[in-house]
């Protein structure tokens, strides 16, 4: 498939959000002519990436012409570490997550990184029928920021081994698949803009994972700053004293990884243990209005997301605690924007890593040159 022109990836953005368009709708939301429209819808019909149903209403004259993305074609694989594993799903462009797993790992090494890469990818394309799928890659969320020529990774201080350029001379010698490497408070800002199902085109997302993280998407696009290391807003809570971070709730509660994420959900802790819960989620809360508040005053956006490495159980309670209270404006006149848990509950980093190859390959604002390694 060949790379899509700017004006390309317009028109699959606005099929994407407006399924069921027509050209002369279509037309009517871009700033190019009718011919132009006509030219570039066809190539795209050409390339298989829509596809064209007639809708007869009864009415004379001609049936509509209704355009879709062809969102079970196309799939891509995402990955998301943490300490003790690694989350890994395979995905279509409609949302359906096709296959997940959850790999242990151990050694934290990019080598041992790219190994799981690999075989789990394979094991995914052999189980869903790749000649059924137009695969478009591997979305990696990374725990770090990026040096200035984004070959560098400053990894947290819990991955080491992945720190320097070890990931990108890990996957160097891979051969198989585009892998795209993306900070992993960005990826799941995208994630929740292409599946969240919010609606809107401007959201920030805060990352609660290794590190309070964050990502936007302001107008549709993904906004990295200068090096990929925008929207961090973990600077507002200093080393040394409680924040609202993965590590902190473990600590709190004398665990590591998920291993209570069941009972969290299901209400089914000891009144110990809840109790601790409880204190955490309200601590923390208090703790992200300044986030918000901050958030609302720098970017303005529609919706302001809890996602990232905590329970997704942890995440709806700490999401409602938030929206509940009455959280200071940034300015006068001005309310915090609305504040929710990540719709896509304990996926949503592998999720959100699986939308990176979706928006490099097909939406505006993307950059393709940033894959760590192109396919021969």
């Amino acid at each position: 498939m060949h790379d899509l022109s700017k004006n390309e990836r317009r028109l699959v953005e606005l099929v994407f959000q407006h399924p069921g368009i027509a050209r002369v709708e279509l037309a009517a939301l871009v700033d190019l002519t009718g011919a132009s429209v006509t030219r570039l819808v066809s190539g795209l019909l050409d390339s298989g990436i829509l596809e064209e149903t007639v809708r007869r209403d009864g009415a004379r004259g001609q049936p509509r012409k209704l355009l879709s993305l062809r969102r079970d074609r196309f799939s891509a694989a995402g990955f998301y570490t943490l300490s003790d594993r690694v989350e890994a799903v395979m995905m279509n462009l409609a949302g359906e997550v096709l296959a997940q797993r959850s790999i242990p790992w151990k050694d934290l090494s990019a080598a041992a990184l790219v190994d799981v890469i690999g075989g789990t990818t394979a094991g995914f394309l052999d189980a869903i029928a790749p000649d059924a799928q137009t695969f478009l890659g591997v979305g990696l969320g990374l725990p770090g920021n990026f040096g200035t020529a984004r070959d560098h990774l400053a990894a947290h201080e819990v991955f080491p081994l992945l720190d320097g350029r070890a990931v990108r001379e890990a996957l160097r010698d891979r051969t198989d698949w585009d892998i795209y490497l993306e900070n992993d408070g960005t990826a799941a800002a995208l994630g929740e803009y292409l599946f969240g199902g919010h609606g809107v085109e401007t959201m920030f997302l805060l990352h609660v994972g290794y590190g309070l993280g964050g990502g936007a998407v302001l107008d549709g696009r993904p906004y990295r700053g200068a090096h990929g290391n925008a929207c961090l807003p973990g600077a507002l809570f200093p080393y040394g004293r409680p924040r609202p971070t993965l590590q902190d709730f473990e600590a709190a509660m004398g665990i590591t990884g998920r291993r209570y994420a069941a009972e969290l959900r299901d209400g089914r802790l000891s009144p110990d243990d809840a109790a601790r819960a409880d204190a955490w989620i309200a601590r923390a809360a208090e703790q992200l209005e300044q986030a918000v508040r901050i958030v609302t005053g720098l970017f303005d956006p529609e919706r302001i997301v809890l996602g990232g490495a905590l329970p997704a159980a942890v995440l709806d309670r700490l999401g409602r605690a938030l929206s509940e209270r009455e959280i200071e404006g940034p300015s006068r006149g001005l309310s915090v924007a609305p504040v929710a848990a990540t719709t896509l509950g304990d996926l949503n980093g592998p999720i959100g890593a699986a939308s990176i190859p979706f928006f490099e390959r097909f939406f505006p604002g993307s950059s393709p040159a940033r894959a760590a390694r192109h396919a021969e």
